[in-house]
């Protein structure tokens, strides 16, 4: 059965990216509906795998490399569903091309990633072939929205702004068990985090708010994408010159159709992944990018058939969560 997705659950999936952990009542005020519908319709949407809001590190800390694979287009979705099985490997989709699928692996240093690039992934059964882009950190995607509210219905929504981003310490290994949990579970209490974890509220509810205040970690919503969002995505490979490739990514990470952008230590030195409605606004986007940034070229694009899995989530065909591995950086670091 197809589902048709009602204007109140975009608004309540829209509502929820601008502040995925407001509370019920916040949510009902922006929406105009009450707090007891809001948490029902997001419960459900919840469980059929529709949508889900989760924990990711945030995109100045996320230093990884995105991976490209060819193999055999046999074999891509079993290459495709190995490589999802890592914890520290956010994301993987298969696409057009030489290269087959592509997947975005996450470390908490470069020693440690190098490592990991060197003796991890070559037994992966069928891969013929992977190339490895490096890259320093996010300049967007993690975060985004659908745009579906008003300005003022947003302003309703948008969190308290800090004063400052304090300094605090980063996200360590100390910090595991718990950012496994809010990646699992995005909008738990300190209370329920406490239980599990066998912590105290307190010590919980101190460390949540110094991360998320540092925005060493941020907390996303997400959605079955060909149902919800832009369904099409495309993955381009941009080539900049040194000088200006940071400022490019920057900007180009706070495009709307952005899903990632990242400024790899390779040829084509930008990667982006976009999403559009239809194959067409490709040739949109490509004019907008040769307007913006003239001495930017596109080296490579391909469509995206699928993705097997999204900052965690393993996935259907129609984008549903059907699983979560929960994401891991630490993971070849013990």
């Amino acid at each position: 059965m197809t589902y048709r997705v009602h204007e109140t659950d975009l608004q309540l999936v829209d509502a929820l990216q601008v502040n995925p952990r407001a509370t019920w009542a916040e949510v009902g005020a922006a929406l105009g509906v009450s707090a007891v519908t809001a948490a029902r319709r997001w419960n459900r949407l919840e469980e059929q795998g529709l949508a889900w809001v989760n924990a990711a590190i945030g995109p100045e800390r996320s230093m990884g490399a995105v991976l490209e694979v060819r193999c055999a287009p046999s074999d891509t979705e079993d290459v495709a569903r190995a490589l999802a099985r890592f914890p520290n490997i956010i994301t993987v989709g298969a696409t057009t091309g030489d290269f087959q699928v592509f997947a975005i692996l996450l470390a908490t240093d470069l020693q440690e990633l190098m490592r990991t690039l060197a003796r991890k992934f070559t037994p992966v059964k069928g891969a013929v072939r992977i190339r490895h882009n490096i890259f320093r950190l996010l300049y967007g995607g993690v975060h985004w929205r659908q745009g579906v509210l008003s300005p003022g219905e947003s302003r309703i929504m948008e969190p308290d702004p800090s004063p400052n981003r304090p300094r605090v310490r980063p996200l360590g290994i100390e910090d595991r068990a718990l950012f496994r949990h809010l990646n699992r579970r995005g909008r738990a209490t300190p209370t329920e985090i406490a239980a599990e974890l066998g912590l105290s509220q307190h010590r919980v509810r101190r460390r949540l708010n110094e991360l998320s205040a540092s925005q060493e970690i941020i907390f996303r919503c997400d959605v079955a994408r060909p149902l919800f969002d832009l369904p099409l995505g495309v993955y381009l490979q941009l080539k900049a010159p040194d000088t200006t490739v940071g400022q490019a990514a920057s900007e180009l990470g706070r495009w709307r159709e952005t899903r990632l952008c990242a400024n790899a230590i390779s040829a084509s030195n930008i990667i982006l992944v976009i999403g559009l409605h239809q194959l067409s606004e490709l040739e949109e986007v490509q004019s907008r990018i040769a307007e913006r940034f003239p001495d930017v070229s596109v080296e490579d694009r391909r469509v995206i058939l699928r993705y097997e899995k999204i900052y965690g989530r393993v996935l259907d065909d129609l984008g549903r969560c059907v699983e979560t591995v929960p994401v891991d950086p630490w993971t070849d670091s013990v």
